[in-house]
Parts: C-alpha cells; structure tokens; sequence
C-alpha cells in the first residue's frame, strides 16, 4: 500500500515532477482542497499567457490570466491520472492513495479500514474530540484543531505531508439479510455508517528528520475491544513501511493508560519521558515517548 505520485514515495519533500503548467496548477489546487469536481476546476485554475492580439506596454511585454480549455484540463487530469498523481471517485478527484480497504467482521455489522476520503473530514474530527474528551490524549485534541482550520485532509506537497486511515463502521440491518431489492435501493445516509477510528501519520517539516513520522490513531468508545486498533495501526504501519519510512513515534501523557498499554501490546517501545510536560486540570502530568521501527 504506497503513495502514487510520479514513481514517488510521499514523504516531506515529494518528487512532484509535471509536464506541463497546467499539470502543476490543477494537482496544486486539487492538493489544497482535497476533493474538486472538473467544472470547479474550469472556473479556478487559471494559467499566465502572452495576450496574442494587444499592443505591447511600454514597460515590456506583459501577461494575462486565462482558463485552459475543457479539452486540455481533461486531457491534463487524464494524464495526472495515469501517472498517479490524482484518482477520481463519485465524479471528484483527490490526491492518489493507493491502498486495499480491509474488512474486520462485528457481531452487528462490518469495519471497512481504508484509506480517508475528504468526505470523511467531519467524521474524522467528531471521532477526534471524542476521544480527547476523555482527557488523556492530547495530541489528537491538536490535530483535530488543526483539521478544522485546515483546507484538505489529507495533504501531499512539497512542504508537507499528512495522511489519514479511517476505520468505517456499516451496521448489519434487516435489508443485508432477508431483502437484496430492499438493500440495493438504502442510501448512505440510511444505512448509519459513520467513522469510528482513525489513523493519522504526519511527517516533520524538517528534511532531517523526513525518515520518521508522528502516528495517532484512536477508536470511538462504543466500538473498541473489536480489535478495530490494532487493525488500523497494522494497516498503517504496513503503508508507512512501504513508503519508506524508518521510523514512527507517538508521545502520550503517562495518564493515557490505555493508549500505553496498545501500543506496547503491539510492539511499541518507551524511548524515555518528558518530565510534567501536560497540566491536565491541576495535575503535571509526565509524556511518555513511543516509537516503533516498521
């Protein structure tokens, strides 16, 4: 399971190589927003050319803005297409995540593991605070903050790189079982899917430091003892190690007794601790190091 992008890997200083402007504008814009339809495209990207019928300033030659044609923005996502940088889904396209979803069965429905849509942004952040709100992992709490002020939720660019999973949870209803017409015609929004875990791998800005990748992952409380974590840490780790990373780390209060014991039931290691590194209400609260070599 790796990044496709130009024979690249996604890492903090991705290898984006275009053919052409236009390649680089529409990547550029769909990267920073992270689902766009291709009439949102004909009306944003706008390219710089030479006007072909207009007098010279006196200052020198000049520029102007226009549109590309339908024809060449088609021709353009079909090529970002087929070199792996962009895939189209329910009519958008999105930064190209290769992955194969992964099912986990539940006594009363089923967990797709997969990895995150920008659909699934609301999700993600509602999973988000309601895990921090049990006060005890505040790391999750700052990367929810950042999603909400964020564009896109999975971003690839030169500068970053920030990747999510999600664990999707489908109940099992009366239709999967007794009526195949009556599944066919339930809707999304009827059949009560919703995210209940994520997976979030985000790399340091630092080219240094680009071999290593801070990890988060959580599971909403009604759903957890299902083995839902340990499925999307091992499917995480499995895309991290594909994509060449050396090393990843997670940092926890020393109160996050849960989230020490996972990861250490999962091969994780203790690095060292940082000493009263939280105030959680009155308390100072020690942080704990964690990393894993995948």
């Amino acid at each position: 399971m790796t990044f496709v992008g130009g024979g690249a890997r996604m890492s903090v200083h991705p290898t984006l190589s275009f053919d052409t402007e236009i390649q680089r504008a529409v990547y550029e814009y769909i990267e920073q927003h992270g689902a766009v339809e291709p009439d949102e495209l004909a009306r944003s990207i706008r390219l710089e050319s030479e006007p072909s019928h207009s007098k010279p300033a006196r200052s020198g030659s000049y520029t102007e803005s226009i549109c590309p044609s339908m024809d060449d923005l088609e021709s353009c996502l079909e090529a970002l297409e087929t070199q792996g940088y962009l895939t189209e889904a329910d009519g958008k396209y999105r930064v190209a995540l290769s992955t194969t979803p992964k099912t986990v069965e539940l006594e009363d429905g089923t967990v797709t593991i997969r990895a995150a849509r920008e659909e699934d942004r609301h999700g993600v952040i509602d999973t988000m605070h309601e895990v921090a709100a049990e006060g005890t992992y505040i790391v999750a709490e700052n990367v929810a903050t950042q999603l909400e002020r964020d564009s896109a939720l999975v971003r690839a660019n030169e500068n970053r790189s920030r990747i999510f999973f999600v664990a999707v949870f489908e109940p099992e209803t009366e239709a999967d079982s007794d009526d195949p017409r009556q599944a066919a015609a339930t809707t999304d929004a009827e059949s009560g899917s919703r995210v209940v875990g994520w997976l979030h791998i985000d790399v340091n800005e630092l080219p240094s430091l680009s071999h290593t990748a801070e990890l988060t992952v959580g599971v909403a409380s009604d759903v957890r003892h299902n083995g839902i974590g340990s499925h999307l840490l091992e499917y995480g780790l499995e895309w991290a190690k594909n994509a060449g990373y050396r090393k990843v780390y997670q940092n926890v209060p020393a109160t996050n007794d849960g989230a020490i014991e996972f990861l250490e039931a999962n091969g994780w290691h203790r690095e060292g601790e940082h000493e009263a590194q939280y105030r959680i209400g009155d308390e100072f609260v020690d942080e704990i190091m964690l990393a894993t070599w995948p």
